[in-house]
């Protein structure tokens, strides 16, 4: 059975997998004091899901600790990343995003959402991503529809490589068949992934 983690240090973990960083880098990406990263990196290590060693500075500056994951994710999520960073550089930004939004359509073509009305098939690709690991509902504020993902497996990556989303938002667009507005992004800080359905 899997370890079940805070959601911190959940994203804490997922960062070490793409790459080793010092918790100086996990607290600007999290958006979170140095002190509380420090934290969660030490229950981490004691956990036997991270470790840390004292790397010496190019200069003159003083010793610094890097923190990497070693769980059994972490090799996949690293070689994730040298596939995407490799083709980058072969297909160009545009070539990637055709490439995951091509995957992306094979993995949603199975829900057939067609001919049903919008709220079903918004329900039904919640459905579909909670049981991929998004923690995505449907919400509606102020007559107006969303769909927020609260959770990303891939959270590390998407950091990294921006393609991932872009290709997932051309991907929804194309199932729901209309127009979405992503006004939040769990990879730039945000609480969650929130797209507005129906807006240009």
């Amino acid at each position: 059975m899997p370890l079940l983690l805070e959601t911190t240090k959940e994203r804490v973990l997922d960062l070490l997998r793409a790459r080793p960083r010092t918790a100086k880098e996990v607290a600007e990406a999290l958006g979170v004091s140095r002190a509380a990263v420090l934290k969660h990196l030490q229950d981490l290590e004691a956990r036997g899901l991270v470790r840390s060693e004292v790397r010496k500075c190019a200069g003159r500056g003083r010793p610094y600790r890097l923190y990497r994951a070693r769980d059994g994710e972490a090799p996949y999520a690293a070689l994730c990343g040298e596939v995407l960073k490799g083709l980058e550089g072969a297909l160009g930004r545009e070539g990637v995003v055709a490439f995951l939004l091509e995957r992306n359509r094979a993995l949603l073509a199975p829900l057939h959402l067609q001919d049903l009305p919008l709220r079903e098939k918004l329900a039904r690709l919640a459905l579909f991503l909670r049981e991929q690991g998004y923690e995505a509902e449907v919400v509606e504020e102020g007559g107006e529809l969303y769909l927020c993902q609260r959770r990303c497996p891939k959270l590390a990556l998407s950091r990294e490589h921006e393609a991932l989303c872009e290709s997932e938002l051309l991907a929804y667009q194309e199932l729901l068949g209309l127009p979405l507005s992503r006004e939040e992004r769990i990879a730039q800080g945000g609480s969650c992934c929130r797209y507005r359905v129906g807006s240009s």
